[in-house]
């Protein structure tokens, strides 16, 4: 194996799926004593410019040590992102070592669509590539029926370690149903546009009163949620809890009976694959590559963002909620644990 160099926002940060993904490949490589080293393209808590700077300095004296015996690793977000992967791995690539770019973010369904403009500067800032990384078998045959050419790998993002553990409990273990009790259905998202939050707010009020609803996350949009959920006539059903992590987040995902969240803004959805680990029944929008991820056995996909379609699906899960039993689990540990994804996409770079 090639040096690895990973290129990316800065790993475990808690904001945005990049940075969880990024954390479960590098449990991964750890875990298969893969040598590897990490530059911050990209933290929030610092100057965009001076993290840029550095990021530059770092790539390129590691692509002058090493050459063609490295493998440059991009994780690539929206626009702002590719075109800083684009002005770093241009150094590299000239110095002759292997360039990755490992494509997130959903807006590239809309680059790789959009105008003449759109899609020629699309094409330039992957010129430096040699390969590119897609997340589900939809992203890739989409970017092959659009003429792109350079080899395309599938790499799913992993859970994180932790993840895997409570997946493996569960699956031990399944949850115990009861029919009767209160249904408590968790959204869990960046409050920004395209979550779908305010179509599982206004889907409440077509819920009977068993229902109740927990909203976690924080972002622009978090007050508007929250007007919205209190002029609602299940407002009394309807909580924020604000940004979680860590325990607090635990113990959501372990008091939830299902996981709603019908986002148009999702180009994999983490989040889906942590709600399974907990055996949660997830219910998304069926679009392109999330029709890859919640599969049938885990959950059920909407084919349209409407309350009354999300409405129909939580009454559907929720009564049906064993038919959903231990495979949430099972899927998170065949294909989504730390060692299984980075060994895939080792055998591939």
């Amino acid at each position: 194996m090639k040096k690895l160099i990973i290129v990316g926002t800065k790993a475990d940060s808690g904001k945005g799926g990049i940075s969880t993904a990024l954390t479960g490949y590098i449990e991964g490589l750890e875990a298969h004593n893969i040598d590897y080293e990490f530059v911050v393209s990209h933290d929030g808590d610092r100057n965009s410019i001076v993290c840029w700077i550095i990021a530059l300095v770092k790539i390129k004296l590691l692509a002058l040590r090493y050459r063609s015996n490295a493998v440059f690793w991009f994780h690539c977000g929206p626009w702002l992102s590719m075109t800083r992967k684009f002005t770093l791995a241009v150094v590299p690539r000239i110095l002759g070592a292997k360039t990755i770019a490992h494509i997130h973010s959903p807006t590239f369904n809309q680059y790789i669509n959009g105008s003449l403009f759109t899609r020629f500067f699309l094409r330039l800032v992957m010129l430096p590539y040699s390969k590119i990384v897609a997340l589900t078998p939809w992203w890739k045959s989409l970017m092959q029926e659009r003429g792109i050419e350079k080899p395309i790998i599938i790499s799913p993002n992993p859970n994180n370690s932790f993840s895997c553990q409570i997946a493996k409990q569960y699956l031990d273990n399944p949850r115990n149903i009861k029919s009767n009790d209160t249904v408590k259905i968790l959204t869990m998202a960046r409050m920004v546009d395209g979550k779908g939050i305010e179509t599982v707010i206004s889907a409440f009020e077509l819920l009977p009163e068993h229902y109740t609803l927990t909203i976690a996350g924080d972002g622009v949009q978090l007050e508007h949620y929250q007007s919205m959920a209190s002029l609602s006539e299940a407002n009394d059903r309807i909580e924020f809890t604000g940004w979680i992590d860590g325990e607090q987040k635990h113990s959501l995902m372990s008091q939830a009976d299902i996981f709603c969240l019908p986002s148009t803004y999702d180009s994999f959805g983490m989040v889906f694959i942590e709600a399974m680990a907990y055996d949660l029944p997830v219910i998304a929008y069926g679009w392109g590559p999330i029709n890859d991820v919640v599969t049938p056995e885990v959950g059920e996909c909407c084919q349209s963002v409407s309350a009354t379609e999300v409405a129909d699906k939580i009454k559907i899960v929720a009564q049906n909620r064993a038919k959903y039993s231990g495979f949430g689990p099972n899927r998170v540990l065949t294909y989504y644990t730390p060692e299984q994804v980075a060994k895939n996409i080792i055998e591939q770079l």
